[in-house]
């Protein structure tokens, strides 16, 4: 019997799964008795058998427990395949364009589609700034993280150089970039998003997965934008997806110890002078950020921040347009800095102003001036004015139950018939 404590892989749960009395109960069992790394249980709920415990001779009882045991296997997902770069080549013919991921992109192109193992899989390509030993030991930790809310790793692999780390991920059947939704540009005036409750359940699903990400997975995005979220499903209620799940992690953006980087002040903050290359998007990157500080929790937050920000206005973060073609002269608009002016307005007119016009003012006022105040505290330029997680998911899933309640007092009754007939 392997006492379960000895363990090396950190198992991952989302908070959203419940597992009844008898799984938990046979997952025990599985575990005790066998060393396979099918663990996919919390450490706190590890239970050992009782030194007594033996399996049956009689065969009848040994089948039906072999069959359990195998019925259970089958339910649990499948482990992270750690992949050979060999594996990722072969299935991307040597990542070639008719793989990429998005067929317009250039010849640089980092996305590849292709099928792993009889799955359909994405695989982003990234520079690697550690040990490439390292990336076997981490994305087995992170490969048994599971949120219903983020596509999931599937395995990574370096490169034979040790310079490129190659990433797979879950394609997401039927997904299309938030951004995307937001801002389309050959039809700028439609949005599928047309109803308030389908945005606030939007912000509650990346709100849950980024909580997720920071507390239950111990670790940081760096990598979220509207680019990043993935909006899937059929309406009239959307779902999100976040991606890019623990890339900046296994490819060596984050400093080594982050609880550690994120209690020190702004300014005594860890830079780039072990010649770290700060990643980000610009629009999403705090302020801490482009100064050349470490990534942190609390610029994931700023990200996400911009994020609510557009689900609310459906604007780009930044926009420049040119004003005088002779000069070269743009104008820059800020995002964050449209949403401060609203808010200082004290709602009414500005807030309709403000929020995206194609909601057609079906919408709460109060719960509109409620998320853009959530979303500016997000942004505040300094990181330590910023929310944690806990306390901002909590907030914007209270904002969700209230859209809900608000649509079901505008929704039209189905169970009425109207006769135009003479009486």
């Amino acid at each position: 019997m392997v006492d379960p404590k000895t363990k090396a892989n950190r198992m991952c749960k989302s908070r959203s799964a419940i597992a009844t009395t008898t799984a938990s109960a046979s997952s025990s069992s599985m575990a005790a008795a066998a060393s396979t790394p099918r663990n996919h249980r919390s450490p706190r709920t590890t239970t050992a058998l009782p030194s007594s415990y033996s399996y049956s001779t009689s065969s009848s009882t040994a089948t039906s427990s072999a069959n359990s045991l195998a019925a259970l296997r089958d339910s649990l997902p499948d482990l992270p395949l750690l992949f050979t770069f060999q594996d990722l080549a072969a299935a991307t013919a040597n990542f070639s364009s008719s793989h990429r991921l998005v067929p317009a992109a250039a010849s640089s192109s980092n996305s590849f589609r292709c099928s792993l193992r009889g799955h359909p899989a994405a695989v982003f390509r990234r520079p690697l700034r550690r040990d490439a030993r390292e990336v076997s030991a981490r994305s087995a930790v992170l490969g048994h993280c599971h949120h219903a809310a983020i596509a999931r790793l599937l395995g990574a692999a370096a490169s034979l150089d040790r310079t490129t780390l190659f990433l797979a991920y879950e394609l997401v059947p039927d997904a299309a970039p938030l951004s995307a939704l937001l801002r389309n540009p050959k039809n700028p005036s439609f949005t599928p998003l047309v109803s308030w409750h389908s945005r606030l359940q939007l912000a509650a699903d990346v709100c849950d997965a980024l909580y997720y990400v920071h507390l239950q997975a111990d670790t940081i995005h760096n990598r979220l934008s509207a680019s990043s979220v993935l909006v899937c499903g059929d309406g009239p209620l959307f779902r999100a997806k976040i991606t890019h799940f623990g890339s900046a992690d296994l490819a060596g953006e984050l400093p080594a110890d982050q609880k550690d980087e994120e209690a020190k002040g702004p300014e005594h903050r860890h830079t780039s002078s072990r010649g770290r290359r700060i990643e980000g998007k610009r629009g999403y990157m705090a302020p801490e950020l482009t100064a050349g500080g470490a990534p942190s929790r609390r610029s994931d937050v700023f990200a996400l921040g911009v994020v609510l920000l557009e689900l609310v206005s459906g604007r780009e973060p930044l926009r420049y347009e040119l004003v005088n073609r002779a000069t070269g002269e743009y104008e820059r608009t800020s995002l964050i800095e449209a949403a401060g002016a609203a808010a200082a307005e004290g709602g009414g007119e500005a807030m309709r102003w403000w929020v995206d016009r194609r909601l057609r003012d079906s919408f709460p006022v109060e719960a509109a001036e409620s998320l853009t105040a959530l979303a500016l505290r997000c942004v505040a330029k300094d990181p330590l004015a910023r929310p944690d997680m806990s306390w901002l998911a909590a907030k914007v899933s209270k904002l969700f139950l209230e859209a809900q309640e608000w649509a079901g007092m505008f929704r039209v009754p189905t169970d009425i018939s109207i006769s135009n007939a003479p009486r």
